[in-house]
């Protein structure tokens, strides 16, 4: 009977432990997604501002990709030709703008992020959109070139994305 209790000890003890692992995972990821993404309601010309602002840190540069004839992004020129710079790159910023949703919404990513799974990441609202997959970036590239402006798209309904390492 002793030995029986154990076992029930040991099988409520290892399902305790992964439930609180469990809670533990979410409670991180909830918290990350707290930090690192940001909407927010706002106007046309607050939306404008913070554009201008974002974009104020490379004037007169030119971004990294452009969107060609089949409205697809490409590089302007590969990264690996860019001169390294002397302080790397550590979050890839984005800023996207939806005018249907009067939303703004800021996204920080730590570069090392960018390393785990495929670099995939959609801005997308009602069936128009972005998709960073097209712009295959590579982390260590980034991180290497420094700050930089990758991305400034817009399209024909007012939707508007910049894209950029600090």
């Amino acid at each position: 009977m002793a030995s029986r209790r154990t076992w029930i000890w040991i099988v409520v003890g290892v399902a305790s432990t992964g439930v609180l692992a469990v809670v533990a995972i979410a409670g991180a990821g909830i918290y990350f997604v707290t930090r690192h993404i940001q909407t927010t309601p706002t106007s046309a010309p607050d939306a404008l501002r913070s554009f201008d602002h974002a974009r104020s840190r490379f004037v007169g540069s030119t971004p990294l990709y452009e969107i060609d004839s089949a409205n697809e992004a490409r590089p302007v020129r590969p990264l690996t030709d860019l001169p390294t710079s002397p302080a790397a790159a550590t979050h890839l910023e984005l800023l996207a703008w939806d005018p249907d949703d009067e939303r703004i919404v800021k996204v920080s990513l730590p570069i090392w992020l960018l390393r785990f799974g495929r670099h995939k990441m959609s801005i997308e609202s009602d069936g128009h959109g972005f998709n960073l997959e097209h712009l295959d970036l590579d982390p260590r590239e980034l991180e290497r070139i420094g700050a930089a402006l990758l991305f400034d798209f817009r399209d024909q309904d007012g939707v508007r994305v910049l894209v950029w390492t600090q």
